[in-house]
């Protein structure tokens, strides 16, 4: 008999990598100009929770087992796509004259230096979110000022959507949950991540040329 530790995770974690898979297909269908970064988002997202669901669901002590370590590893570095792709969204809208190689430049060196500390250092998700969280930040203070400067309907959803994914990151750090053995703080980020996602499709779905 097969035992799933947190369920609750497991299943939500397991919702959230369905969902963003499929809308990430979704939006690799369409013929939007962003469809090509927001689908890497949304796939990043799906392969994280997905290798994060087997990693709550099977591997009781962490990452202190070498199986435990190689299932969580996609999770840093999904991320670390993710945020790297935000960094590159953000100087391409924030500072559409800058040099492209000054921009890969600092794609390269972000992106060098949080896979250097994940290996090196620390694989938890304390740090992979001390990475995250600027890159996430960044790209929100990007779509607030896009939507005020176009009044874009898109660049607010995209703005509520990463505002939404930063308090789901503040309070899975804080540990705040329903219940610590049914719905977790775990099982609560994935849930509004899950709702963040669907508004960050919809917001690059309808962006325009």
């Amino acid at each position: 008999m097969i035992t799933i530790l947190h369920p609750d995770v497991v299943f939500t974690d397991l919702g959230l990598a369905i969902l963003s898979a499929w809308l990430g297909w979704r939006l690799w269908q369409s013929s939007t100009p962003m469809r090509t970064a927001g689908a890497i988002i949304l796939w990043g997202l799906a392969v994280g929770a997905l290798a994060g669901a087997v990693f709550h669901g099977f591997f009781p002590d962490g990452t202190r087992t070498r199986g435990g370590y190689l299932v969580w590893m996609p999770v840093p570095f999904s991320i670390l796509v993710v945020a790297t792709t935000l960094i590159d969204l953000s100087l391409r809208n924030l500072l559409p004259a800058i040099p492209v190689t000054l921009r890969r430049g600092i794609d390269l060196v972000y992106a060098l230096a949080f896979a250097a500390v994940v290996i090196l250092v620390d694989e938890s998700f304390r740090m992979i979110v001390r990475f995250y969280a600027p890159a996430l930040g960044l790209f929100l203070l990007t779509a607030v000022m896009m939507a005020a400067r176009l009044r874009s309907r898109p660049w607010t959803l995209l703005a509520v959507s990463f505002g939404l994914s930063g308090v789901a990151a503040v309070l899975q750090q804080a540990k705040l949950g329903i219940d610590p053995n049914y719905f977790d703080h775990n099982a609560v980020y994935h849930v509004l991540q899950g709702v963040a996602v669907s508004l960050l499709y919809r917001g690059f779905s309808r962006m325009e040329g």
